[in-house]
């Protein structure tokens, strides 16, 4: 087993990584960043969720001065806690807002270049390919210090010891075993995209981060919350945000035939839907668009759709209101002509709106354990575009920062050859040891497309059964029918046992939840219930089994607060 030592390990490839390693460096600590892949390449394994070019545009929500006309501090966050609808953390939220204009001036002392100085907004381009190069600019930091990279190194499990995190341990892509003894951790390992067949996140982005702090002892909530929203299908994928279009659109299945309209409610036009729909991308059942989003998910599964999933959308007869340029010549560059072309578009999922519990520091329930970017939640049902991106900047240097204080007092390596041996050695026995026929790879596609199918956009008790049972039914196929043929084959089980936690997880917190709210959308139970729902879901883990529980964390938001003042919110 190869054995490493350091004050503060991070894991993972984006840019909250990235910001929690300068931080840390800056804070007088050894730092190491244990990297799937390659680092710092966008759209690969390991790359993170902050480089994936998928859009004509990306932004960082700014936050003007105080009593300013462009979104002032008090205001955007009355706005981030009105988009959480009683579940977001109010106090992580101020957090963002009196941080997030520091994090930003970090960025431009780096080398950033946003579009101006009031919008932290920058617009595809060829030569940028889409990325927002930030985890670019903060890998040439990196580079000038003497921080540890470790490529490659996939992490299965954390190290703790009387209710401290003293490390982590995994396997290299050749199936060597390592453990990395650290003072504290960062999980920064993003989301969970790769559960879904249809995904803005790049290969790799399997969980991780969810799954080990699960397993460890830390809490995860708000885990039934997940931003979703348009995007193509085919011949690439692109974020399709349709912010104030002044018509309806035509849309239409595989047979040329209009069907919005038979998933309406009596008294709701086409018109206002779509108008509707203009105030934000993300699925959301505070308003009528949800019908929109069901109805194109809906023909999917009633068998209209295209070979690629897909609805057409026609736009050619209309313009995007906000930076209309921009999105012609974004599409133009990925191939597709707005003005002549079909746009073969589905429901793809973005991002998870919860995660690993933290507090003010970024520190989770067990000490030297911290988390930030998607890795952590904090903003509930809703959140509003750009609090993601300049979260993992706020948050991650928080969990560096804090990272490095925790290190200064570590004891020496604690990690027992028994603790280890039970932790890496046995499972990498059990697996190679199995035997079968089915490769881990093999197992995935099947995964994604029932997870995509059941728990995207609108859920039910009876989706919500099915897939339970399909995660039943691959945790028997890793353990019975494993096949290791190469060793990569024992990264990817290590990676797909933790999709199945994941899933498990999201299952159960949708399971618990019977309303619906913002993101959370539940066919059965389609009323928002404040009486009995007004509140957080908390999910541990006790042996084999997850325990959730009500608690809320925001008691001073009222249901009269008013609704999100910026339109588009996200």
């Amino acid at each position: 087993m190869k054995r490493y030592e350091t004050d503060v390990l991070v894991i993972g490839g984006g840019g909250a990584a990235t910001a929690a390693t300068i931080a840390a460096h800056q804070g007088g600590a050894r730092t190491m960043l244990a990297v799937k892949g390659q680092f710092g390449v966008p759209g690969v394994r390991g790359a993170g969720a902050t480089s994936n070019p998928k859009a004509d545009f990306w932004t960082i929500r700014t936050v003007g001065p105080k009593g300013g006309l462009f979104n002032p501090p008090d205001a955007t966050w009355a706005d981030m806690v009105q988009a959480g609808l009683g579940t977001a953390d109010a106090a992580l939220c101020r957090i963002f807002v009196d941080e997030v204009s520091e994090a930003i001036k970090r960025l431009r002392s780096m080398g950033m270049q946003f579009q101006s100085k009031m919008l932290a907004t920058m617009p595809a381009s060829p030569d940028t390919k889409g990325t927002n190069n930030i985890v670019q600019i903060q890998k040439a930091v990196i580079a000038g210090t003497d921080t540890q990279v470790v490529e490659r190194a996939n992490l299965t499990d954390l190290v703790v010891i009387d209710g401290r995190c003293h490390g982590a341990v995994g396997i290299h892509d050749d199936g060597e075993p390592l453990v990395i003894d650290a003072g504290a951790v960062v999980l920064a390992t993003g989301g969970v995209g790769q559960l879904f067949r249809y995904s803005f996140n790049p290969p790799g982005n399997t969980g991780d981060g969810y799954a080990m702090a699960l397993r460890a002892g830390a809490e995860l909530f708000n885990m039934e919350f997940m931003q979703q929203g348009l995007a193509t299908t085919w011949p690439t994928q692109a974020m399709i945000m349709l912010y104030e279009m002044p018509e309806p659109y035509r849309m239409f299945n595989r047979h040329g035939k209009a069907f919005v309209g038979e998933y309406l409610p009596a008294g709701l036009s086409l018109a206002e839907v779509s108008n509707l729909k203009a105030y934000h991308w993300p699925v959301s059942c505070r308003d009528g668009a949800i019908h929109l989003d069901r109805a194109i998910h809906g023909e999917v599964l009633a068998g209209r759709a295209t070979e690629h999933d897909a609805v057409l959308l026609d736009l050619s007869g209309t313009k995007r209101g906000f930076q209309p340029e921009v999105f012609v010549e974004y599409m133009h560059s990925i191939g597709i002509d707005l003005e002549r072309d079909l746009l073969q578009i589905q429901l793809h999922h973005h991002t998870s709106n919860g995660g690993v519990r933290i507090d003010e520091h970024a520190q989770s329930r067990i000490v030297g354990l911290l988390a930030c970017g998607e890795t952590c939640g904090w903003q509930g049902a809703d959140r509003l575009g750009g609090t993601m991106l300049g979260g993992s900047q706020v948050f991650g240097w928080r969990a560096g920062s804090r990272a490095a204080e925790i290190a200064k007092d570590r004891p020496g390596p604690q990690a027992r050859a028994e603790q280890l041996d039970a932790l890496l050695l046995q499972p990498l026995a059990r697996m190679r040891g199995v035997g079968g026929r089915t490769r881990p790879a093999a197992l995935l596609p099947a995964l994604q497309q029932t997870m995509w199918r059941e728990l995207l956009v609108e859920k039910d008790a009876t989706k919500l059964a099915r897939a339970r049972a399909f995660v039943q039914q691959q945790r028997e196929q890793l353990a019975q029918d494993l096949c290791v043929g190469e060793p990569f084959d024992l990264a990817l089980a290590f990676e797909h046992r933790n999709l199945l936690d994941v899933a498990e997880v999201i299952i159960g917190a949708a399971e618990f939840r019977t309303e619906s709210r913002g993101s959370h959308v539940r066919a059965d139970y389609p009323v928002r219930d404040d009486a009995q729902w007004l509140t957080n879901v908390f999910v541990t883990r006790d042996g084999d089994a997850l325990r959730l529980r009500k608690q809320w964390v925001n008691a001073s938001w009222s249901p009269q607060d008013g609704d999100i003042r910026i339109r588009p919110w996200g």
